[in-house]
């Protein structure tokens, strides 16, 4: 009976010793995704947090994204250029109604060092570069896969623009689709400021 009992005090020994490193093993992988997470909420809220929501006649925050081709382009690329950022998704009717007239305003003032930067919100890149393919818009486009740029610099309505002047403040910021006359009047004028 001794050696029984011994045989099933090894077997309980066993069961309960692979339970714990099961246990173990499962605690050491939750700990490491509460790091993880805790990790790039802590880099989201730096990069968020040096960016300011954007207001006509400050400076707009610097700011690096991803192009559609993996490249990182900062906003300071631009400096001493006037460059209009524009929010946009490709779920959103008006900013797709107003795309073909910003590129052709991009593409007619692009010689007075004029620059477009579209800035997606929260769209995959391949969704974004079918669409970009698709229309034949040549100018640059960033994502903002998580939309943080976006909401720091105050942006919850597409499309938004922001226009940068050469001397690096904000000139104007226009909520909605952006017509070809508006461009013309509104937009083109500041240009050289």
């Amino acid at each position: 009976m001794t050696a029984r009992k011994s045989y099933s005090s090894k077997r309980a020994k066993q069961r309960t010793g692979g339970r714990r490193s099961a246990l173990t093993a499962i605690g050491i992988a939750a700990g490491g995704l509460i790091l993880v997470g805790v990790l790039l909420l802590a880099v989201t809220r730096t990069t968020a947090g040096s960016i300011v929501p954007a207001r006509v006649g400050s400076t707009l925050s610097d700011f690096t994204l991803t192009d559609l081709f993996g490249k990182q382009v900062r906003l300071s690329d631009y400096a001493g250029r006037p460059v209009l950022v524009n929010a946009w998704a490709t779920w959103c009717p008006p900013c797709r109604a107003e795309m073909p007239a910003l590129h052709d305003f991009y593409q007619a003032h692009q010689a007075e060092g004029f620059t477009l930067l579209a800035v997606n919100a929260g769209e995959s890149q391949s969704q974004v570069q079918s669409f970009i393919q698709q229309m034949g818009f040549t100018f640059p486009v960033l994502l903002d896969p998580n939309t943080s740029l976006l909401d720091a610099l105050g942006i919850h309505s597409y499309p938004t623009s922001i226009l940068v002047g050469r001397d690096g403040t904000i000139k104007t910021i226009h909520v909605g689709m952006l017509t070809v006359d508006q461009l013309q009047t509104e937009i083109a004028p500041l240009l050289s400021q």
